[in-house]
């Protein structure tokens, strides 16, 4: 089994007893985006974001996947609303504060 088959697996167990760890959803996505499972993915980001629609890193793994599938646009939009989820992604971690 490859690593992120094992993670889905682990993902599964955790939201059968937990199916409200946002965190996990988006987990999960990121996972599918990396096995090329774009439309699994998106369901995963859009799970995450009725459960936390101020949850920038689902929105922005949306926009990603979106992104992989073509959909140039409809993933700017997704990117954008990371974005203003997240006001401090825009600003240089290398700057203080």
């Amino acid at each position: 089994m490859l690593p992120f088959d094992e993670a889905v697996e682990k993902f599964k167990e955790i939201l059968h007893k937990d199916p409200e760890n946002v965190e996990v959803w988006c987990s999960w996505g990121i996972a599918l985006i990396e096995m090329r499972k774009f439309d699994d993915a998106i369901e995963k980001f859009k799970e995450a974001i009725k459960l936390d629609p101020h949850l920038p890193s689902a929105w922005y793994g949306w926009g990603i996947a979106l992104s992989a599938l073509g959909q140039k646009e409809a993933a700017a939009e997704k990117i954008k609303k990371a974005m203003a989820v997240d006001p401090d992604s825009e600003k240089d971690s290398s700057e203080p504060a």
